[in-house]
């Protein structure tokens, strides 16, 4: 797909020229793609994605996402290499682990509260299973150097109370948990300030 920088022959050009290029605003930024007639076809390996895709959208719209939640897919989705929402990047996350045979309720609700001046406390709820849980941490939204885990309150509750960091600085965290000896994403990424020195 070509991503055009101006119009192409017209302002905010959309359609089909002569069943050869179709030009098309998607998310944002105007595209313009080869016309092609969809095969549709309903072979076993089509079928399973459609199920995975099938899959993460109903896991979307049945989690009690919050707007913090939502930020954190979006905030994810804007360090990922390519134009999509944070509802895209939680499908991604969701149909990586769907693929792998690891289907998860990709977690929501997630709070952070309790700011100190080396840290903060972080609760996840909404979480109905036993599960081995683990906070990345870090200063950039892009890298994550410190790993803490996550305890099992025995509630459907997880929290940490970190006090890794520094003063007055952000912070910024996602959440993972292990299944059979791997790590897979479960959050997308929150950010909080520590809180100043005492």
């Amino acid at each position: 797909m070509a991503k055009l920088k101006a119009p192409l022959l017209s302002f905010g050009a959309s359609g089909a020229i002569a069943k050869s290029v179709v030009y098309f605003p998607w998310k944002g930024v105007n595209a313009a793609r080869q016309y092609v007639v969809p095969a549709n076809p309903r072979s076993d390996p089509q079928q399973t994605q459609r199920g995975h895709l099938t899959a993460a959208t109903a896991n979307w719209h049945a989690n009690a996402y919050t707007d913090a939640d939502r930020v954190a897919w979006n905030r994810y989705a804007g360090v990922l290499a390519a134009i999509m929402t944070g509802f895209n990047a939680a499908c991604k996350t969701f149909i990586a682990q769907d693929i792998a045979g690891a289907t998860l309720q990709v977690n929501s609700d997630v709070q952070t509260s309790l700011p100190t001046a080396n840290g903060f406390t972080i609760l996840l709820e909404n979480s109905t299973k036993t599960r081995t849980i683990q906070a990345r941490i870090g200063t950039s939204k892009t890298h994550f150097p410190t790993t803490v885990a996550l305890v099992d309150d025995d509630d459907d509750t997880y929290s940490l109370a970190w006090d890794g960091g520094a003063p007055n600085t952000l912070y910024y965290f996602y959440l993972e948990v292990q299944l059979t000896a791997v790590w897979y994403r479960i959050s997308g990424i929150y950010q909080q300030k520590s809180g100043a020195p005492a």
